[in-house]
């Protein structure tokens, strides 16, 4: 039975992560209450830059979690749903709460108005936030070894910036831009265009770049069989859809300002009931 901040933690993911929503559902039970504390803090960490005016909200928002992190103890009550569920969870586990201070960090960083410079900066700012939390995840369902818990990385790359690319209308509105520099050069695209909710071709170029990056990396990723336990591979199943998201947003029409990437719920279920029962992506 799941506690009032556990249950919080769930309608989050239900409401802004229905990926890891649906996953969850697939978990095993001893897994499912860290595991909802875990994605749902890195979820409140990626909505911060959207959900304020100004950086500088965006800012003191980052440090409060910050400080509640470093405060937090068994007993403690800190005020905050998710925080009290990492509290709850988290001091009986692999995990203590100064784990997730590089997650923080990692997701700050797209207060920024241009957070990635290149292609191979964004690269890594995906190992600091979507590699890192699967590592985290996989740490909390049993990884005994660094390899474990970093499996597998390409496959959390292609998911990120599929992610990324599906935020784009969202963050473009907000005045911030993730397509790396080099890569809006190459495509000789205008910032400006973007935050106006202008699709172009050079727009079109740039996602086109991206979404190749993101294949490559999920092609490389599925050639590896996955032989984790039932828990890991739980916490892999997200990045199953990747190819979905991918071909929704190579359709030769499509328009992120105008058109949804969504992918209908029951689709997403029956990719993980596959993967489940193949173990293969």
């Amino acid at each position: 039975m799941f506690s009032d901040q556990i249950k919080y933690c769930l309608d989050q993911l239900r409401r802004f992560d229905h990926d890891r929503y649906l996953a969850i559902l697939l978990t095993p039970e001893e897994f499912r209450a860290p595991l909802c504390a875990l994605y749902a803090f890195d979820v409140e960490m990626t909505r911060i830059p959207n959900a304020v005016s100004e950086p500088m909200l965006g800012e003191i928002r980052f440090q409060w979690w910050r400080d509640t992190l470093e405060a937090l103890t068994p007993f403690n009550n800190p005020g905050h749903e998710i925080a009290s569920a990492l509290c709850e969870t988290l001091f009986e586990g692999p995990l203590a709460p100064s784990d997730l201070l590089p997650l923080l960090d990692a997701r700050a960083t797209s207060l920024e108005l241009y957070s990635h410079k290149t292609m191979a900066a964004l690269i890594e700012h995906l190992r600091k936030t979507d590699v890192f939390c699967q590592s985290l995840a996989l740490r909390l369902t049993g990884a005994s070894s660094a390899e474990e818990a970093t499996y597998d990385e390409d496959l959390a790359l292609a998911y990120g910036m599929a992610a990324l690319l599906r935020r784009l209308p969202q963050d473009a509105a907000h005045q911030r831009l993730s397509i790396p520099l080099d890569v809006m050069g190459e495509n000789e695209l205008d910032p400006h265009d973007v935050f106006a909710g202008v699709y172009r071709s050079e727009l079109s170029g740039a996602i086109t770049t991206l979404l190749a990056e993101a294949s490559r990396r999920f092609a490389n990723g599925k050639l590896r069989q996955f032989s984790g336990k039932p828990g890991q591979l739980a916490v892999m199943l997200p990045a199953s859809l990747s190819p979905l998201y991918i071909a929704k947003m190579n359709e030769a029409d499509f328009n992120p300002f105008l058109h949804s990437s969504e992918i209908p719920a029951f689709r997403r279920q029956l990719r993980f009931l596959r993967v489940r029962w193949m173990k293969h992506f």
